[in-house]
């Protein structure tokens, strides 16, 4: 619960990249994984840029910390949708669409980046993070990653 407030507090506070930031980014991913870490809101860029920053020497690394929650623009929801979003998830009842969209960032953003090219790790780390590393991929990787993004 602690790693969802600090979400939306860092959320509200956040502050869009800037230039230099914005090109570091874009020579550090392939073009279409680019495009999908752009495609992001700026909040969610920010908070992208500022995980990855462990991860410079790393560039598997680095591409799953800048696009591990690229999924969440499927929904187009703000700092309030999403926290309603989690605390419906919470209450066990039906979901609407929405929802059940934001819920299933990590499918969608992990598909999108499948098809975009991008690597195992980042795939991975979009599809089951917070969760357990899946098969395949270094479990102190992961433990780094998602370290970085507090959960």
């Amino acid at each position: 619960m602690l790693h969802l407030i600090r979400r939306f507090v860092g959320f509200v506070l956040a502050r869009p990249l800037t230039p230099a930031e914005q090109r570091t980014v874009a020579g550090e991913l392939t073009p279409p994984v680019a495009a999908l870490f752009f495609a992001q809101r700026f909040e969610d860029q920010r908070h992208a840029h500022d995980i990855a920053r462990p991860f410079v020497d790393e560039p598997e690394l680095l591409e799953a910390a800048l696009t591990h929650d690229v999924g969440k623009t499927a929904t187009g929801l703000g700092a309030i949708g999403r926290s309603a979003a989690t605390l419906w998830a919470l209450t066990g009842l039906p979901a609407p669409a929405t929802v059940r969209t934001y819920l299933d960032h990590g499918r969608i953003g992990a598909d999108w980046l499948s098809k975009a090219g991008a690597g195992p790790v980042a795939v991975a780390f979009a599809r089951f993070h917070p969760g357990p590393p899946p098969e395949g991929i270094d479990r102190s990787d992961w433990e780094r990653l998602s370290f970085a993004d507090g959960a």
